[in-house]
């Protein structure tokens, strides 16, 4: 009777690819079967690749990194972060780092981890966009993993302007000593680990890394939704 209702309800109301936009079937969630075998052709971008580990090391050696989806201009993988990011699809995100944690349970210094810090957005952006993405991609992963999230610890206190369409030396001048620690007892000898949606030259999670790396006995691990080509 159930599976007879639930059918039915899909046919009057189907549900829609948030990638291609093609029906969806009973068994689909989010995306359909095509579009999630094609962002597999994109994804797993661990730290044994090293790219991810030498973009956000630059000031201070990052442990352990990982990515998601390598992130390509065009591709399915690249349309969802974007709708993610910037069209406030909140379930795309989530589902995304879902699919992630289910990776990340295979490594072993996830369980090393004490405290999960998103990287800061500055408060008016915040306030603009309604939510920091990064933030939302870590409550998913401390909630899978049963971590804390740290919020309060270190800030962004500088508003910039977006790092779109700006070349590799403009973001890292854009981002200089933008974040600040406003409490080093919360990370004082923790392993953390810091997520971000996309990361394309590394600045702005190097910015952070270097300011946070003041504190004592600090252990840091990264890890991104997307890693830019």
């Amino acid at each position: 009777m159930f599976r007879t209702l639930f059918s039915l309800s899909s046919f009057l109301l189907p549900r829609y690819c948030c990638g291609c936009k093609k029906i969806m079937n009973n068994l689909e969630v989010v995306i359909c079967a095509d579009c999630l075998c094609e962002l597999g052709q994109c994804h797993n971008v661990f730290e044994d690749k090293g790219d991810l580990r030498k973009r956000t090391s630059i000031y201070y050696p990052i442990k352990n990194s990982g990515a998601f989806i390598l992130y390509k201009k065009q591709s399915i993988a690249s349309k969802l972060i974007h709708k993610f990011k910037y069209d406030d699809d909140l379930v795309i995100g989530k589902y995304l780092m879902q699919l992630f944690c289910n990776d990340i349970k295979k490594l072993d210094w996830i369980n090393d981890i004490d405290l999960i810090v998103p990287l800061p957005l500055h408060w008016r952006r915040t306030w603009h966009r309604g939510y920091n993405q990064s933030e939302v991609l870590a409550r998913e992963v401390g909630k899978i993993f049963n971590i804390r999230v740290e919020t309060k610890a270190v800030k962004r206190i500088k508003f910039t302007k977006s790092q779109v369409r700006r070349t590799a030396q403009e973001r890292w001048e854009n981002v200089e000593n933008i974040f600040k620690l406003c409490d080093q007892k919360r990370l004082e000898g923790k392993h953390i680990l810091i997520v971000d949606d996309i990361v394309t030259t590394g600045a702005s999670i190097n910015s952070c890394v270097r300011e946070i790396s003041k504190v004592k006995g600090i252990e840091i691990s990264v890890i991104a939704l997307g890693l830019a080509e």
